[in-house]
Order: structure tokens, then C-alpha cells, then sequence
């Protein structure tokens, strides 16, 4: 096994993958992705840090999904040398040949409404969706839970700038987040920028050696600030915090991996104004079962909760079992998911129409040679 790498998550399963490959030895070597710009890699081997750019046959292969990402098992050719004579230094360019298979895989659907996907974190064991305890918005971390239980890794939430909420309500809005998903683990944090080591001492229990973390969120609510606290100095750029509504400042444009003195890796992403949904996978279900629990007992197979008589689930919103709230997000959570499937399955028709015709008059024009 490579040794080197198994602080930073290397498994045998990544190993065995590895080997399949039958790669030369000599030519090839596997790492791990540890931030991007734009279309360069940092990638971290056994032979330290490597900086690579995507072949571009990985590129025609892949869909944007399996397109490589921070946090990926990557394999690394060498590709060019450059001698610069003024450093007199060698400076080899690698190049991402495979992407070795994921255990996570989360992702959200690209801004601009082109319907693509948008890599945001892979081979996570944890997601951490970072609210600020004073402003709990219940839809967004339902949003976030759906989408990384549907790819593959465990939410967590870390309720951030705790000292800023009375005791009494901190424990109110800590008790509503833990209901909404079943088992989910909740953290209050002080705010790190006050208090490091007690956002430090919050947080640090929670992560275990050899597992990867990752934090999510929207701007200013904290992210690289908890990033600089666990790892006790000031790596993260992190914005002043606004007088008025104590809202920080979005600073952190790329994702980037770091290792934390625990042996546990954390992951900081740029924070998000809008989230939207990409795939349903098993999300929907595990987040709002509940729900699907209760149309199973309503009375028409295809009933839409609206009107039918016998609808169970309109009738544990009156019985006040089940929240208005947590029904609407839930029902337009899945029309958003049908429409944004609707809407590739779409496109992807008129790109196969354009390939078809494309190929008819190539053909034609072949035919009369």
C-alpha cells in the first residue's frame, strides 16, 4: 500500500483499484486532489505535491460528474518537462489520467440554469452544512441533507456563532434542527472569531482520524473562520464581519483540502447563494421519510395532498404531527428535481437530433463521391 498517502485517505479499495489499472510504476503515480483554479490540480503523492492539468481524453470520456474534483483519488502522468533558466529549476507538468472510484460523491446542479452538474466535494465521509445560530433556515439544511445523502456521505450540521443566541433559544433551535433528518448530528459553535478554542473544542470531537469533512453554506456564516480554528492558525482568508447583523463577509473562492493535526482532513467550499438540486438518488426518501410513510396510508394511490379525500398526510398537518412548512419544502424539493431531469432529458434529445442530422448529411455528402 502506498504508506504515504494513508493519512490522507488512501484504503486498500483505492489500492486494488489502482492496480487493475496495470499502469507502469515508473511513469504513473496515484494521489489525491487537494484544491483546483481553474484547470490546474494540486494534487498530493507519495513523491509530495505534484501540480497537474486534466488530459483531455479524461475530459471527452467523462461527463461533468466523473470529471475530476477536489477531495478525488486521481492517477498522475508526467507530461512535460520546462527548464527555466533563470531559476534553473525543473519543473515537470502532470496530467490527470483516471479518477480511481468514489465512496461519495456530492453535487449540485451548475449556476446559469444550463443543467450541469457541479462537482462541490467527493470521497467526503461527512458533510457539515454551517448555519449561524441566530438565523436557522430550516428549507436550506433540508436541501443540503437531500442532496448529500444522495451522493453517498453522512449531514452533519454545525449551528455557528452560538454566543450570539441566549442560552434558551440556542437550545430551541438546536432541538428543531435534530428533528429533521433522523440521527442527525447537530453542534453548537461559538463564533470562531471571538472564541477559537471554544469553537475549536465544539467541533473537534466530532472529527475522527482518517475520515474526510468537508463544510458547506452560504457566504459568511463562518466557514473558513471554524477552518482556522481547527487547525490553530490562520490558513483561510476570512471577510470582516458587518456591524448590524454580524453577517461575515464571502472571502473563499475554491474548495481546498487540508489536514488537521487530529489526522482528520477538512475540507473548506466557497460559500453558495442558491443551491440547486441535481440528482433525487436516495435523498428525498431518507430525509422526508416521514412523508412517504403517510401517503402510503392515504386512500388514493396518486393522491397530490391537495384536496382528495382521505389524504393522511393533509391530515397530520391538521393533527399537527406534520409542519405546513416541512410538507411544501418537501413537494417542491421533487418538482424542482422532476423539472431539472426534465429539463437534461430535454436538452441531451436535441443534442442526439443535431448529432443525427449531423451525421445524415455527412453521410449524404460521402454517398456522392
Amino acid at each position: 500500500m502506498s504508506k504515504g498517502l494513508v493519512a490522507w485517505g488512501w484504503e486498500p479499495q483505492l489500492e486494488e483499484a489502482y492496480e487493475s489499472l496495470g499502469l507502469s510504476e515508473e511513469l504513473c503515480l496515484p494521489g489525491r486532489i487537494l484544491s483546483q483554479r481553474e484547470d490546474t490540480f494540486t494534487v498530493i503523492t507519495e513523491e509530495g505535491i505534484k501540480w497537474a492539468h486534466p488530459a483531455g481524453v479524461l475530459f471527452h470520456r467523462c461527463t461533468a460528474v466523473e470529471r475530476p474534483g477536489v477531495g478525488d483519488w486521481v492517477v498522475l502522468a508526467a507530461a512535460d518537462c520546462e527548464i527555466s533558466e533563470e531559476e534553473e529549476e525543473i519543473s515537470v507538468t502532470h496530467s490527470v489520467t483516471h479518477v480511481l472510484p468514489r465512496k461519495s460523491c456530492f453535487v449540485r446542479e451548475a449556476p446559469g440554469g444550463r443543467g450541469e452538474a457541479q462537482v462541490v466535494a467527493t470521497n467526503v465521509d461527512t458533510v457539515f452544512v454551517v448555519n449561524p445560530a441566530d438565523d436557522i433556515n430550516l428549507n436550506r439544511i433540508e436541501r443540503f441533507a437531500v442532496a448529500i445523502l444522495s451522493g453517498g456521505a453522512r449531514p452533519a450540521v454545525i449551528l455557528s456563532k452560538g454566543d450570539l443566541v441566549n442560552d434558551g433559544r440556542l437550545e430551541e433551535n438546536l432541538a428543531l434542527v435534530s428533528q429533521l433528518v433522523e440521527g442527525l448530528t447537530v453542534i453548537a459553535s461559538a463564533h470562531a472569531d471571538d472564541d477559537r478554542l471554544a469553537a475549536r473544542e465544539a467541533v473537534s470531537p466530532h472529527l475522527q482520524s482518517g475520515k474526510t469533512y468537508a463544510l458547506v453554506g452560504a457566504s459568511g456564516v463562518g466557514k473558513s473562520t471554524l477552518v482556522n480554528a481547527l487547525l490553530g492558525e490562520s490558513v483561510q482568508q476570512t471577510g470582516d464581519v458587518r456591524e448590524g447583523d454580524s453577517k461575515g463577509r464571502h472571502v473563499t473562492s475554491f474548495r481546498e483540502l487540508f489536514p488537521l493535526p487530529s489526522g482528520a482532513l477538512i475540507m473548506d467550499t466557497p460559500g453558495v447563494r442558491e443551491f440547486a438540486m441535481w440528482s433525487m438518488g436516495e435523498g428525498v426518501r431518507q430525509v422526508f421519510g416521514d412523508i412517504e410513510e403517510l401517503e402510503k396510508r392515504c386512500r388514493f394511490s396518486d393522491c397530490s395532498h391537495e384536496s382528495e379525500p382521505g389524504c393522511a398526510v393533509r391530515q397530520a398537518v391538521a393533527d399537527g404531527e406534520l409542519s405546513q412548512r416541512r410538507l411544501s419544502n418537501w413537494r417542491g424539493l421533487r418538482e424542482e428535481l422532476e423539472e431539472n431531469q426534465a429539463r437534461r432529458d430535454r436538452r441531451q434529445a436535441r443534442r442526439e437530433r443535431s448529432q443525427f442530422e449531423r451525421k445524415k448529411k455527412r453521410d449524404k455528402r460521402f454517398s456522392r463521391r
